[in-house]
């Protein structure tokens, strides 16, 4: 039985998740080729950068049943020469009948894959899904504003803390939380923290796991180098990008670093994206902490999501910024809560 562009389309979603963390900074895209029985003959999506496209890895497994058939394809067909050949014209030469499409393609380079298919006599079908639109929307963001996804997680306490009492273990966030944040900081590209994050807490800042699809730079803000030039995240296990106020001396430390004017004392934040964007290549980035940066980032109008852990324990401690209050002030909308081992995970759209 037929079934409707709907169902395609989720499955081409499915799909193109398989892509997060290899296929960036292209967006994540999934391809699903139905007979006119209404039945899958092959599926694919974009496994890597600067490999085949989704609508290439689908036709390469249909093969001559690609004739006559109807791609169901999370964003419009690229249509320009770039490390891959045009994804439309590949469809027009398998003999595609018909296209149907999630989302148009923000990319000035890469659309009009739509006209060049109508151009030959493809039936196109576009259904703006929102799905599928917020699958693109860290895509469509840096190639429309310059600036990357910007996503804050913590782990907090039930009363809003994201500190423990003096002497108390520094975890608030169980195994089960802690191993789901070194997997998706495995799939993005940056992750950033404040000066009071590194010499509190002195972290890492890796990926690390199985095998993780790639290793995001580390980015500090310290305009006045508080860092110990010794922290952990100025080791050699991935690179590390030094935010600094440009009249101070950072050539001690064993880092990248980026000079920053200064305005009211404090760093030009959009800015500093927009640097992360174009020099190195940015699309997905992850505020870390601490407390007050996430709030400045916050402020500032410039996050995209909240990811939160959040503990059965409470902090009881006396003064602490409550996340809980911060949550509230910013109207931010759950989109998901699911258990995490003990904790409750919590996923923040956020829209101002």
């Amino acid at each position: 039985m037929q079934k409707n562009a709907q169902h395609y389309i989720m499955r081409a979603i499915e799909l193109a998740k398989l892509g997060h963390g290899h296929a960036e900074p292209n967006p994540m895209v999934g391809c699903v080729i139905v007979n006119d029985s209404g039945e899958i003959v092959s599926e694919g999506y974009h496994e890597c950068y600067g490999e085949a496209h989704a609508e290439v890895n689908a036709l390469k497994m249909a093969g001559e049943q690609a004739k006559g058939a109807t791609a169901f394809v999370t964003l419009e067909p690229c249509n320009h020469q770039g490390k891959t050949p045009p994804c439309a014209v590949a469809l027009i030469k398998a003999g595609i009948c018909k296209v149907v499409i999630g989302s148009i393609d923000p990319h000035q380079l890469s659309t009009g894959g739509v006209k060049t298919l109508q151009d030959a006599g493809i039936k196109v079908e576009i259904l703006d899904d929102n799905d599928c639109n917020k699958l693109l929307a860290p895509f469509t963001k840096r190639v429309t504003t310059g600036l990357p996804w910007v996503i804050c997680k913590w782990a907090q306490t039930t009363d809003g803390s994201t500190i423990t009492p003096e002497g108390d273990s520094p975890w608030i966030s169980c195994k089960e939380s802690i191993s789901r944040v070194h997997e998706e900081r495995g799939c993005v590209d940056g992750i950033l923290v404040g000066a009071n994050t590194v010499i509190q807490d002195n972290p890492t800042l890796t990926a690390r796991g199985q095998s993780p699809p790639r290793m995001p730079i580390r980015i500090v803000l310290d305009p006045t180098l508080r860092s110990p030039v010794n922290a952990n995240v100025f080791n050699d296990d991935a690179t590390t990008v030094l935010v600094h106020e440009s009249l101070q001396d950072a050539s001690s430390y064993p880092c990248e670093t980026i000079p920053a004017d200064m305005t009211n004392g404090l760093i030009d934040l959009e800015t500093i994206l927009r640097t992360l964007a174009d020099t190195y290549d940015v699309t997905n980035l992850i505020i870390e902490g601490g407390a007050v940066t996430i709030t400045r980032f916050l402020d500032a109008s410039l996050v995209d999501e909240l990811w939160v852990f959040k503990s059965p324990n409470e902090s009881n401690c006396r003064s602490y910024i409550n996340m809980n209050d911060l949550i509230a002030r910013h109207s931010a909308e759950c989109v998901v809560e699911r258990p995490s081992g003990v904790d409750t995970e919590l996923r923040y759209s956020v829209n101002f």
